[in-house]
């Protein structure tokens, strides 16, 4: 039916809903701080870089059934 379906999985992204649940730790900086040292990559995901993935799919005509994890390194 021409129907394509692929998942994007993101890991911690920086985003307001982030936001909240860091400031509401009391010590935002501590809790940022904690955050990010359990990032492989040492820093959080941006919107944009989960946008690139969206925009890559959208184009990516043939591939369909896929789970892409974009969590900087968490699932390797």
């Amino acid at each position: 039916d021409g129907i394509r379906c692929n998942a994007i999985c993101p890991g911690t992204v920086e985003s307001p809903s982030l936001e909240s649940r860091m400031r509401a730790q009391g010590d935002y900086e501590t809790a940022r701080a904690a955050f990010i040292s359990r990032q492989p990559m040492g820093r959080l995901g941006t919107p944009e870089e989960i946008a690139d993935l969206a925009v890559y799919l959208a184009g990516a005509t043939y591939t369909s059934g896929q789970s892409y994890a974009i969590d900087g390194g968490w699932t390797i």
